[in-house]
């Protein structure tokens, strides 16, 4: 076998058993509901994901992220990633609330109040919601009226679709493209592993390429 390209760059390890655990738990936690769901689900995966760190779920090393990206790719997870990501945030949220007023509150409340950065303002549009009996709709609007979108300039265009695209993929693939790990990772694969990353890259191609020719004819 290979060794890496350099000794800074090795394989993210992803502990098996951990995972299998993980998708027990998680599935048998979703008996529960409602806020008390969140907060258990984003206790647990703080904790055996993350270290109880809650700012690596965001973070952009693949060895911090790497278990908990396999885990979310698991067929047999009952829970979506996005809704798994929601909850984690949700629940953390909550715990730095009021009990009283976190469990007064629906999952459609707290998803609104994500969009609220301060703590203090977060807790203050809490209590105004329970207190005056707010929908989350409401809430959400609220949150809305207090940031709004900044108008469009007249007589400026907006931007093509698929120069938005273009510029997000670019921007995602300047953050997450790491060559040497991936051309030693693609070493590490088995023959039928290697034969489906070449097409998926092969594909790629042909749709840039159909791309190029498109704006180069």
């Amino acid at each position: 076998m290979s060794t890496p390209p350099t000794e800074q760059i090795t394989a993210p390890l992803v502990d098996a058993t951990l995972l299998d655990g993980a998708v027990l738990w998680l599935n048998r936690a979703t008996q529960a509901n409602g806020i008390q769901l969140a907060i258990s689900v984003s206790q647990y995966i703080l904790d055996t994901f993350f270290g109880g760190d809650f700012r690596a779920l965001s973070s952009k090393d693949p060895h911090k992220t790497a278990s908990f990206r396999a885990l979310c790719e698991r067929e047999d997870l009952e829970l979506g990633a996005s809704t798994l990501h929601r909850l984690v945030r949700i629940g953390h949220q909550a715990r730095h609330l009021p009990a009283d007023l976190a469990e007064s509150l629906s999952i459609g409340h707290h998803r609104a109040l994500l969009a609220v950065e301060s703590a203090p303002h977060k807790q203050h549009l809490a209590r105004l919601a329970v207190e005056r009996g707010w929908t989350a709709e409401k809430l959400e609007a609220t949150i809305a009226a207090e940031h709004p979108q900044p108008e469009h300039r007249p007589g400026r265009p907006k931007k093509a679709p698929v120069l938005k695209w273009l510029t997000a993929v670019r921007r995602e693939v300047k953050a997450q493209a790491d060559i040497p790990a991936f051309a030693w990772a693609f070493q590490q694969m088995q023959a039928s592993e290697q034969a489906s990353a070449k097409a998926g890259l092969h594909a790629l191609r042909q749709d840039l390429e159909a791309l190029w020719a498109a704006v180069d004819g």
